[in-house]
C-alpha cells in the first residue's frame, strides 16, 4: 500500500508557459525520504527551506530533482516495526515528480562530502582557515569525480529547453562540466554560504578551477551584494585578464564568448506557513505548557546546528558574563540552547560537541541556585513545530554566528512573533543582518557587547520592542521564500534572454 503526500501547491509557476521546459534542481541531498511501517509506505518531504520553496514549483512544472541519495530506495523504518521489503512494490510508489539519483561510492562520499566540501570549502568560505584540511590528497579527486557524475547525470536527463539550477558549494564544478558537453544549456548556480573576501579565497588550492567551474553558469546567485562583489574580485584578480572581463556596474562577466550575470537573492522562509502554525490554538496551548516549565520572568533562546561557525561557545561565554555583570537576573532569566546534530562523522564537530557540553556544565555548576539553572541545553533534532514553540515563548532570541551565509532562524523568530513581542539580537556577520536592520546588532567576537546587548534587549520598553518587531515582520513577510524563488527565476530568464 502506498501513500502520496498532499502538500501545498499554491505557488505560481516561476517559469512561465511562454518559456517551455522543466525546472531541474541539482543538489547534494534529496527532497523526499520513504518511511515504512511494516508494509505500509509513507513518503515524507525532507525539512528545510530549499525543499519547501522548490517542491511546489517542481510539481507545477513537472520538474526533476537530481541528488546523490536514491530517494526511491532510501527507507527509514518507523515505530520499530520491521518492514518486509520483498513485499513492497517499489515500482508503484508515486513521487510527486522525477527524482534522479547520482550513484556515489562510500569512499567518494567520504572524500567529496565529508572531505573536500566540508573540511576545505565550508571552513574556508566561513573564514575558519584553521579548520581547513588541505592535506588529504584523496579529497580533491573525489570532489572532481562526484561533480563529474552529477554533471553527466544532468546531461543525460535534460535538454536545451530545461532550466538547470545547481545548488551550493558541494557542486561548484558542475556548471562548467555540463557546459563542456552541452554548450547551449540553461544553467544557474546559487551559493547558500558566504563567498569570502579575496585575501581569504586566495588561500584555496585549485581556486582557479573552482572559479571556472562556477563560470559555466548563465546566472550565479549569492545571498547579499557583498558576496557577489567578493566573487567578482576573485574572478578579476585570479583569472588571466585575457580570458575574462568583469563589468562592475551591471555585475556581468564576459568569459569564453558568453555573458554571465551575477546577482544577490537573499533566501528566506515560508512566512505564511509559520504564521499559520503559530496561530493554531493547539500549538499555542502546547507553547503555554512549555512556558510553564520555566518558572522565570524572562526566557532567551538560540537554535543552531552544532557547528563551529554558529558562535555557540562565544554565546555561552557571553551568558556567563551577563549573569556576572547583571546578577539581578539570576533566578529571573533562563536561556535555552538548542543544538542540532550535524556532520557527526567529522572530527571537528565531535570536538565541538564535547567543548559545548563541558562549557554548559561548567556555567551551570558555577551559577545554579536551588531549582534554577541558567542554561537549558538540548542536543537533538526538533520538528519545525517544536522549534516554533520555543521561539514563541522566548523574550529574546540570540542569533550569534561567527559567520553565516544567511541564517533563517532569525527570520523564523520574527515570523513566529505574531503578537509583536520579543527582541532579536543578531550577529552583524550574518547575511540576515543585511535585511533585518531593526535587530540589535552585535559583534559575535565581542563577548562584553553581547552580554550588554542581552541586557539592553530585556530592558527595552514595550513600545520599542513592538515597533522593532513589527518592522522585522514586515520585511520577513514581504521577502519570503516564494519571493526568493520568483526573483531568482526572473533573473535567470533575463540572463538567458541576454546571453
Amino acid at each position: 500500500m502506498t501513500k502520496k503526500t498532499s502538500l501545498d501547491s499554491t505557488v505560481t509557476p516561476v517559469v512561465s508557459a511562454t518559456h517551455p521546459g522543466r525546472l531541474v534542481i541539482v543538489s547534494n541531498r534529496e527532497p523526499y525520504t520513504i518511511q515504512t511501517h511494516g508494509n505500509e509506505v509513507r513518503i515524507e518531504r525532507m525539512p528545510g527551506g530549499l525543499v519547501s520553496a522548490l517542491d511546489p514549483v517542481l510539481r507545477l512544472r513537472d520538474g526533476l530533482w537530481i541528488c546523490w541519495e536514491d530517494a526511491s530506495k532510501k527507507v527509514v523504518e518507523v515505530d520499530d516495526v520491521a518492514s518486509d521489503e520483498d513485499n513492497i512494490d517499489w515500482e508503484k510508489i508515486q513521487l510527486p515528480y522525477d527524482i534522479q539519483p547520482v550513484p556515489l561510492t562510500q569512499e567518494e562520499i567520504n572524500h567529496y562530502y565529508y572531505g573536500y566540501a566540508n573540511t576545505r570549502l565550508w571552513p574556508l568560505f566561513h573564514y575558519f582557515i584553521s579548520q581547513c584540511n588541505f592535506f588529504d590528497e584523496r579529497d580533491w579527486p573525489s570532489y572532481v569525480t562526484a561533480n563529474q557524475k552529477f554533471a553527466d547525470t544532468v546531461v543525460n536527463c535534460t535538454d536545451a529547453e530545461d532550466w538547470i539550477w545547481v545548488q551550493d558549494y558541494h557542486l561548484l564544478l558542475v556548471p562548467e562540466l555540463v557546459r563542456k558537453q552541452r554548450q547551449n544549456h540553461r544553467i544557474s548556480l546559487f551559493l547558500h554560504i558566504p563567498f569570502p573576501a579575496l585575501e581569504v579565497f586566495k588561500i584555496l588550492p585549485k581556486r582557479d578551477v573552482i572559479l571556472r567551474g562556477m563560470l559555466g553558469s548563465d546566472l550565479i546567485g549569492f545571498h547579499i551584494p557583498d558576496y557577489g562583489t567578493y566573487f567578482l574580485d576573485a574572478v578579476e584578480r585570479l583569472l588571466p585578464s585575457e580570458e575574462v572581463k568583469v563589468e562592475r556596474e551591471h555585475q556581468r562577466i564576459y568569459y569564453q564568448g558568453r555573458v554571465i550575470q551575477v546577482g544577490s537573492f537573499p533566501i528566506s522562509i515560508d512566512t505564511k506557513k509559520i504564521e499559520t502554525l503559530v496561530s493554531n490554538p493547539s500549538l499555542q496551548k502546547r507553547a503555554q505548557k512549555l512556558r510553564d516549565n520555566y518558572p522565570v520572568k524572562y526566557i532567551g533562546v538560540s537554535v543552531d546546528r552544532l557547528d563551529y561557525t554558529k558562535g555557540i561557545l562565544e554565546n555561552l561565554e557571553a551568558l556567563q558574563l551577563f549573569f556576572e555583570k547583571y546578577p539581578e537576573y539570576i533566578q529571573k532569566f533562563a536561556f535555552i540552547q538548542i543544538a542540532s546534530p550535524t556532520r557527526t562523522a567529522v572530527p571537528a564537530y565531535q570536538r565541538m560537541r564535547e567543548e559545548v557540553e563541558q562549557t554548559v556544565g561548567r556555567i551551570n555548576g558555577l551559577l545554579s541556585r536551588d531549582n534554577w539553572v541558567p542554561i537549558h541545553y538540548f542536543y537533538r533534532r526538533f520538528s519545525l513545530e517544536d522549534v516554533l514553540m520555543y521561539l514563541m515563548i522566548a523574550d529574546v532570541a540570540m542569533i550569534t554566528p561567527l559567520r553565516d551565509g544567511m541564517n533563517l532562524v532569525a527570520k523564523e523568530y520574527c515570523a513566529a512573533k505574531v503578537d509583536l513581542s520579543g527582541v532579536l539580537v543578531l550577529s552583524e556577520l550574518t547575511g540576515a543582518a543585511y535585511e533585518l536592520k531593526e535587530a540589535l546588532m552585535i559583534n559575535p567576537f565581542y563577548i562584553e557587547e553581547m552580554a550588554d546587548s542581552l541586557h539592553q534587549a530585556l530592558n527595552l520598553s514595550p513600545g520599542v520592542r513592538q515597533q522593532k518587531m513589527q518592522s522585522l515582520r514586515q520585511t520577513v513577510g514581504q521577502y519570503d521564500i516564494h519571493h526568493w524563488v520568483q526573483s531568482f527565476m526572473d533573473a535567470f530568464t533575463d540572463a538567458i534572454n541576454h546571453r
